[in-house]
């Protein structure tokens, strides 16, 4: 019996890294990160007819390594942006209508001049912010989500790779076919 179809059997996987299908899904470096600019302007507005704010900020693109404005209701989205979801963002320019809320580094001392009956507090690291009313403080943390685009690029990928994959497995049956057929007739011609 020969040992070569078997060390190819065997080593042809290893060689190719594993399964085509399973790196596209597991490995494959597709992801791609949304967050908040190392300076993200932030800003926020009161929508007080909705009983929500408007903020509006800096967002860093990893995949295009870019940066855009964006602009979204903060109560409408604080459970997907808590989830690490994408936010539904509107257009920037609905804050040209609306009051600004002051936005602070560090909370205003007291003092007689007493401070705006509602204010923000920016984190150090600029990613989050507190809002302070009449109710007290209430933390939030700017939208970082996954664009989704690396899904879509799996999906698009999958046949491409599940089509490698049965490559792979056709052409180790047919070496191990061509190994059979080749010892049968030796066998049937005879020595």
């Amino acid at each position: 019996m020969r040992a070569w179809p078997w060390i190819i059997a065997w080593g042809l996987p290893l060689l190719a890294n594993g399964c085509a299908t399973n790196a596209l899904w597991n490995k494959a470096p597709l992801d791609a990160w949304n967050e908040p600019a190392s300076n993200p302007n932030l800003c926020l507005f009161d929508v007080s007819r909705r009983k929500d704010f408007l903020v509006v900020y800096d967002e860093y693109s990893e995949r295009h390594d870019s940066v855009h404005p964006r602009a979204y209701f903060l109560y409408h989205n604080q459970k997907r942006v808590t989830q690490g979801q994408k936010p539904r963002f509107v257009n920037t320019r609905l804050s040209r209508e609306l009051p600004p809320v002051p936005i602070f580094q560090n909370p205003p001392e007291p003092s007689t001049n007493s401070p705006p009956t509602i204010y923000a507090v920016v984190s150090a690291d600029k990613q989050s912010f507190a809002i302070y009313s009449g109710q007290g403080k209430s933390a939030f943390s700017l939208a970082v989500y996954n664009d989704g685009r690396g899904q879509i690029y799996r999906i698009a990928l999958t046949p491409i790779a599940v089509t490698a994959d049965i490559t792979v497995v056709g052409g180790v049956l047919a070496l191990f076919c061509w190994d059979a057929l080749a010892k049968s007739n030796s066998s049937f011609n005879g020595p």
